[in-house]
Order: C-alpha cells, then structure tokens, then sequence
C-alpha cells in the first residue's frame, strides 16, 4: 500500500483494544455510513484506529442489516501522539463551538478543555458531543490519538490547581495596543514542552479575572493582531502560530510505516 493509498483509505475510530486478527463489530451509525453512503462491500479494505494501538489494516468480513464487523489483518502504522499542547477556551454558541473543537483537533491539540467564565454565556457542556465531534475531525486526518476532554469547571479553580510546569498562553484582546502584550513568536518556550493557549469569552475576561490570570508565574499574554477575533478564529489563528514556531509542523516527521505493508521505501524527516 502505497502512501497515496493510505491517505484515501476511510479510517475509523473504534473504542476497544486491536490486535491482529481480532474482529471487530463497528456501532450501527459507522455500519451506515460505510454500507449506505460509501457504499463499500465484503472485502473492502479500512484502516482502523483506537488512539493507543496504532493503525490497523481491516478487512470487511461481514455486512449485517444493521451492523458491520471487520478483521484487523496487520499493524502498519505505530501509534504516535500529538505535542503535549491544550486548548482551553470559554464555551460559545454550539455551531461555532463545534467548528472549533473539529479544527483545534486538526491542529494537533492533546487537551480540549471547556472552562467557565464570568462572561460566558453557556452554562453546560455535553461532554458526548465534543467527543464525536473530535472522533469525526481525527477520522479525517492523518493523527492517530484522540484529544482528552478536560472538566468543565471554572476559570479560577483551573487556574489554581494548574501545573506549574506548564506554560499557559492567554490570548487577551485587551493588549493588542503596541507594548502591551508580545506576539507569539517571542515567547520563551518552555523545556518541559508543556504549553496550553487560553481563549477567553467573547465579551473578554472580567476585571477580576484579569488580575487573577495576569498574577499567576506561568500565565504569558500575547496579542493576535490589533482587529478583534472571534473565539473560534482566535483559537485557531493562535493554535496555528504556536504549531509553525513551536510544535510539529516544522521540520514535518510523518508517522513511520512499521512493515512493508505501507510501501518499501520510507519517507526521511526532513533534517
């Protein structure tokens, strides 16, 4: 299997352990959408992932009127994980904040986390929705684990249970006025590898929130410009930067094929 055939290949997430020639019996949603909409039959080959175990070449063994089961034939991918980067932002309207979740996921974040806010306007998270929406975002891209979710709980219980190796980047409308706040790109990165950017509502942090974050030793403010984002474009206006500057675009390592399944010749990082 050659490159271009792994990137077209359909890819689902299934949530138990793989193992070679193990079977698999897919929900009845994954079953449709294989069976009715991409129409694939008895023999079709998937490439099936569960976050941990790798990528898995299956094989379509049985189509029932309901549901599917297929057979892991081979590993032929390595599990590989996504920087140790999160994404904390306030939540917003449900389309919007689906939106976001889908591309924070296909920027590589390791943790989606939801916090309250005094301005926020939403009140409850549906923990179930985030996850499918980030199933259905890795399904689509070539990542192989899948982002945590993080408690919804409120900005200043986070904040003072936050781990002091990690570098928390807040993204703060209010200082996009020259000398008020550095850019991305001027960040001391830290050792640890450990970061997490933080969108706040948009009506912007409380006064009192404000003083709160701008206290705390690991908590570096930064600018995005002088126009004013809208939460879902800030977070991945600033997932973006960070991944250019500092996380896993360059130099680009694409996971190593195991076997010589994938193709005989493998792809060197670029040096």
């Amino acid at each position: 299997m050659d490159l271009n055939s792994r990137l077209n290949m359909t890819r689902i997430f299934v949530d138990c352990e793989l193992m070679e020639n193990s079977v698999i019996e897919l929900t009845v949603a994954q079953s449709h959408h294989i069976s009715s909409v991409l129409r694939k039959k008895i023999g079709a080959e998937l490439l099936v992932f569960n976050g941990r175990d790798g990528g898995f070449l299956s094989i379509i063994e049985t189509i029932n009127k309901r549901t599917i089961s297929v057979r892991c034939t081979q590993q032929v991918l390595a599990q590989t994980n996504s920087p140790d980067l999160w994404l904390l932002f306030v939540p917003i309207k449900k389309a919007r904040m689906d939106f976001m979740v889908q591309k924070a996921t296909e920027l590589g974040v390791s943790k989606i986390w939801p916090v309250q806010s005094e301005y926020g306007q939403v009140k409850q998270i549906k923990e179930d929705k985030l996850r499918l929406n980030m199933i259905e975002a890795t399904e689509q891209t070539e990542r192989l684990d899948l982002p945590e979710i993080g408690s919804f709980a409120r900005l200043h219980l986070v904040l003072d249970n936050w781990p002091v190796d990690r570098m928390l980047i807040v993204c703060d409308e209010s200082k996009s006025e020259m000398g008020m706040a550095r850019s991305m790109t001027e960040l001391n990165y830290p050792k640890s590898g450990k970061a997490a950017i933080l969108i706040g509502p948009e009506g912007g942090f409380s006064s009192a929130e404000r003083k709160t974050i701008e206290a705390r030793p690991f908590t570096e403010l930064i600018s995005l410009g002088p126009r004013i984002l809208r939460s879902d474009t800030a977070a991945i206006a600033a997932l973006s930067v960070f991944q250019a500057n500092f996380g896993d675009w360059y130099p680009f390592m694409p996971a190593e094929p195991i076997s010589n399944e994938l193709g005989a010749a493998k792809t060197q990082p670029v040096k």
